[in-house]
């Protein structure tokens, strides 16, 4: 028999035959690349991108659970990388909302509110606008607020009387609720270095925790920055938090997938990646419904009929999905469905208020 021609591929210099490598996949030419032949291999890379994309797009959007699936099955070549496209579909649709949803605007205009509240008020806003609810009742995170702050910023004994107020700006009214004795302590302009120095000079047993100690030194640093100072804050306050909303949602898909793994535990043919990638699928579906209803078609028409019918679409999705996926029971699902939801609605909420509390700090 002939034996057949071989080359050394110019890009990882591995012996190959034909006209592409077997080890890198680069496509070989015996002459320089020509004009006509660079956009032949772009329009070759755009076609193959091309077709991927609604391999991957159309089964997503309109059957639930089947690119899992496939994906689980180890169909994995023909569609979007599971990751690629949740980092995709995120980016696209943070780009819109950060562009479409100003709160910076927003803070000029809510001067009456205090940075806790209008944070609040803003992810409510914004999440009403993408059609989306947010399962937290606002008066449940003041209680919470209060809560944390009777903890932990109190330094006098349990036997004094704590009496919480608002030191509030008598120009831009937004307030921080402290207990009596740090209220004291910013309304008399004590500075960082005398709280601390305070602090030194009580018993062990008197002083203040260190969670304490920084919340208060760090309302003190703010106190003294007068009104253009605290007005800084809050608006630095406020874009962290938004601008940490993308990291955030990142870091809640393992626990999406942990989650669903301990519902399916007894299912042992589903690893952790099974469950990661039927999160990363869901979340990518909801990045890229909103971005078509509300962006696209609500947009184009002036309604917003499309957002409602893709809420409902997005809350059908997953029970669907999980059935084709696990196979179990109506009744299963469902069960298995609300637990889902009720787990992670309680990270997500825990989520929110760590990263209220982070952007406080860095802000």
């Amino acid at each position: 028999m002939k034996k057949k021609a071989t080359h050394e591929c110019k890009n990882c210099s591995a012996e190959s035959e034909g006209q592409f490598c077997s080890f890198c996949g680069q496509r070989y030419h015996a002459h320089k690349e020509s004009f006509g032949e660079l956009i032949y291999e772009f329009a070759s890379d755009f076609m193959h991108f091309d077709s991927r994309f609604f391999k991957t797009i159309v089964p997503l959007l309109f059957s639930p659970g089947k690119l899992t699936k496939s994906y689980n099955e180890g169909r994995q070549r023909s569609q979007f990388h599971p990751i690629r496209l949740y980092l995709f579909s995120s980016f696209v649709y943070f780009f819109l909302f950060f562009y479409f949803n100003n709160v910076e605007k927003q803070f000029e205009t809510a001067d009456k509110q205090n940075p806790a509240s209008f944070i609040m008020d803003s992810v409510g806003s914004a999440i009403r606008n993408d059609s989306l609810k947010l399962a937290t009742d606002k008066a449940n995170i003041n209680v919470l607020y209060d809560t944390v702050l009777r903890e932990n910023l109190a330094a006098k004994p349990k036997s004094d009387k704590k009496e919480f107020v608002a030191l509030k700006d008598s120009t831009l009214n937004y307030s921080f609720t402290v207990s009596s004795y740090v209220d004291s302590l910013l309304q008399k302009n004590i500075t960082p270095d005398e709280y601390s120095e305070m602090q030194s000079k009580l018993p062990d047993n008197r002083k203040a925790g260190f969670i304490t100690r920084a919340i208060t030194l760090r309302l003190l640093k703010i106190n003294l920055e007068g009104e253009a100072g605290k007005k800084e804050f809050i608006k630095k306050l406020i874009a962290t938090f938004f601008h940490n909303l993308p990291k955030m949602l990142f870091f809640l898909l393992p626990v999406f997938a942990l989650l669903l793994k301990l519902l399916y535990v007894r299912r042992k043919q589903f690893y952790f990646v099974d469950h990661a990638i039927l999160s990363l699928h869901y979340f990518s579906f909801i990045f890229l419904m909103l971005i078509f209803s509300i962006y696209i078609l609500d947009a184009v028409f002036g309604t917003a009929i499309f957002a409602k019918l893709a809420m409902a679409w997005i809350l059908i999705y997953l029970p669907v999905a999980m059935k084709k996926l696990y196979g179990q029971s109506w009744r299963k699902t469902l069960v298995k469905v609300f637990l889902l939801g009720f787990l992670f609605t309680s990270a997500l909420i825990a989520a929110l208020v760590l990263n209220i509390a982070w952007s406080a700090f860095i802000a």
